[in-house]
């Protein structure tokens, strides 16, 4: 008895009751402007009713509304897209077929640039924070890429600029990925483009390509999602989305950031006619050092050669052979005298000297000879040394040739004044280097701090 009186006391109201209560309820509630992130736009069947969720884009703020609004209610010359922070007037309504409550927008309109400048510098500074914008994280371009990926939009100008560019400074091959370059299908279409090109083995660099726009049409690429895409890609990316004034969060991601899409070509592809011309510069450079290291050896050469030891070795047996046959003469002319001013009981001692003197003259002759034997093998010792000497210098050229180190893979690093560059702190001051291989030169940039 007691459950069949509360229930007889007991109010039920139908659904249909509860959903006029709630339209009431929200029909006394004004009309409102609301702010916040387009998300999820699509369209009805015709295109005139637009469908979406609102999303407060404040960090650390989970709050979304969903949203109908038709298209002739939008400002003039206005089309929403993902990503784009707007602003609408309307009321809030609850949908019968489906419960949901939901902000009928009666006005819709895009929101100023500078609340799109703050949304972006509050991302910016929490990408930041992650270190997606960390120098340290970008990487370097291939030289000479095999295959340049190029993600642009269909029909647009930027693929002739990169093409046109390519193929007057060096003809790589390139594959093209279409893709929205702006609207509510641009984050998930280069994202989709930068995963398949990312996973071609093929292609060594990326470029975005797409020309300037208001800061409405370029917000997709200050989308957070596509941020990371770019930041998580194995490959070296180059942004050249917008013009020189224009900055996106994903050119701040890249590895390199060009002002245009001819200007990105101009990163990736090296300059054939400039390469030729600094190859044959270097080689003449060589070629000049070589020989002014030939011409010093050759004169190093002249000098030793010119020497009278090595230009008339017997010249060194001369003088002491004109040395023993004066002292001869002279011996013997001393003797002579001698012998005639003395007594004649003295001649037969006399022949007696006569015949010492003879033993003598034959012992000093063996001298003479050996000193001859000695002055030529002196001689010989000398020009032996001489040709030690110039095998040595000879060597001494060929390890002073600049070019030998090359052909075992070392390279040679100059600035852009052509002075060598001998240690990282130099060539970090340098900035722009080049390196000359055994087969060619090349430009380098060197980034980052010493070590």
């Amino acid at each position: 008895m007691a459950v069949t009186a509360r229930r007889a006391a007991r109010r039920t109201f139908e659904v249909g009751q509860v959903v006029r209560s709630v339209e009431n309820l929200l029909a006394t509630t004004p009309g409102m402007w609301v702010r916040g992130e387009v998300v999820g736009l699509r369209r009805g069947r015709d295109g005139r009713v637009l469908f979406f969720q609102l999303v407060d884009p404040r960090p650390g703020v989970e709050a979304r509304l969903q949203v109908m609004s038709f298209a002739s209610e939008m400002a003039r010359g206005f089309d929403p897209a993902d990503g784009m922070l707007v602003e609408g007037f309307g009321r809030l309504e609850l949908s019968r077929r489906d419960g949901g409550l939901r902000l009928r927008l009666t006005h819709l309109e895009p929101a100023g640039e500078g609340e799109l400048l703050r949304i972006i510098a509050e991302r910016a500074e929490r990408l930041a924070r992650e270190g997606l914008f960390d120098p340290g994280r970008k990487r370097p371009l291939p030289f000479l890429p095999a295959r340049v990926g190029l993600i642009t939009a269909a029909g647009g100008a930027a693929l002739d600029d990169v093409r046109r560019r390519m193929e007057a400074r060096c003809p790589v091959p390139l594959t093209v990925v279409r893709a929205a370059m702006q609207g509510p299908a641009c984050v998930g279409e280069v994202t989709a483009a930068l995963r398949t090109l990312d996973a071609d083995p093929r292609v060594d660099v990326i470029v975005i390509a797409r020309g300037g726009g208001s800061l409405q049409d370029l917000m997709p690429f200050s989308d957070e999602g596509l941020v990371r895409a770019v930041a998580a890609c194995a490959t070296p990316v180059v942004s050249a989305v917008g013009h020189m004034r224009d900055t996106t969060l994903v050119c701040r991601a890249s590895d390199r950031d060009a002002a245009t899409p001819t200007a990105a070509a101009d990163l990736v592809v090296p300059d054939l006619a400039l390469l030729r011309e600094e190859v044959g510069a270097a080689g003449r450079r060589l070629g000049a050092a070589a020989r002014r290291r030939v011409d010093l050896a050759a004169r190093d050469l002249g000098a030793l050669t010119g020497r009278p030891c090595l230009a008339r070795p017997a010249s060194l047996a001369e003088a002491p052979a004109r040395a023993t046959a004066d002292l001869g003469r002279r011996l013997r002319a001393g003797l002579g005298t001698r012998a005639a001013g003395a007594d004649a009981g003295l001649r037969g001692r006399g022949r007696a000297l006569r015949v010492a003197l003879r033993a003598r003259g034959a012992a000093e002759g063996r001298d003479v000879a050996a000193l001859g034997a000695r002055a030529g093998r002196a001689a010989a010792a000398c020009t032996r040394d001489a040709g030690a000497r110039l095998a040595v210098l000879a060597a001494r050229l060929a390890g002073a040739d600049p070019t030998r180190p090359l052909a075992s893979g070392f390279a040679l690093v100059r600035d852009p004044a052509g002075r060598a560059v001998t240690g990282a702190a130099a060539a970090h001051a340098a900035g722009e280097v080049r390196l000359t291989f055994a087969d060619g030169t090349v430009p380098a940039t060197v980034t980052g701090g010493p070590a």
